[in-house]
Order: C-alpha cells, then structure tokens, then sequence
C-alpha cells in the first residue's frame, strides 16, 4: 500500500510524504503506482522551478517535501496535488491511503 501524509497548519501546508507501493499490479506494470508517481514527480519539477523554500527529499521508497513558503503557489501546488492524490484514493483506496498528521 502506498501511504501519503500530509501536514497542514491553519491554512498552510508544512510536508507531504509519500511512501510504499500499491501492489496492484506486479512491479512495472502497477498503474496506481504509476499515477502516483507521476503525479508526485510533476509536483517535485514544479516545486524545484519556482526557488521557493522548499525541501525535497528522496529517500528511494519514499519522497518528502517540506514547505516553509507562504507562497500562494506553493500552497495551491500541495493542495492539487492533495486532491490529485484524494482522487486516486477514491477508486483505489485498498492500494493508496491519503491522511492528514501533525508530523511526519
């Protein structure tokens, strides 16, 4: 399974955290994967390209990005990305869980 925790302070998103695989398919042809992946390697290339002061950590089977910004795009990029990631979790949530914690 894949578990995503997100941390979020009044109106500001602090981390996500995005670890695991979904094991719905075999390894290279699992699609939830897929999709999370993408999804979260466009939100690192977005985040990296703006400067902002944001961490990204890539620790193999998992990805940490840490947030200090107040910035407007940042935020909006977290919660896309959130709801992109809610969405999956929908029609795949024996697979992928999505929740919200104080730390990581």
């Amino acid at each position: 399974m894949i578990k995503a925790f997100y941390g979020l302070e009044g109106n500001r998103y602090q981390y996500l955290s995005v670890k695991g695989h979904a094991d719905y398919q075999q390894h290279g042809r699992d699609l939830v994967c897929a999709s999370v992946s993408s999804i979260m390697f466009g939100f690192m290339n977005a985040i990296d390209e703006t400067g902002e002061d944001v961490e990204i950590s890539d620790l193999g089977n998992q990805i940490i990005i840490s947030s200090r910004s107040e910035s407007e795009v940042i935020q909006n990029y977290f919660s896309l990305v959130i709801t992109q990631l809610k969405t999956i979790e929908s029609s795949f949530g024996e697979y992928l869980k999505v929740e919200r914690k104080n730390n990581i």
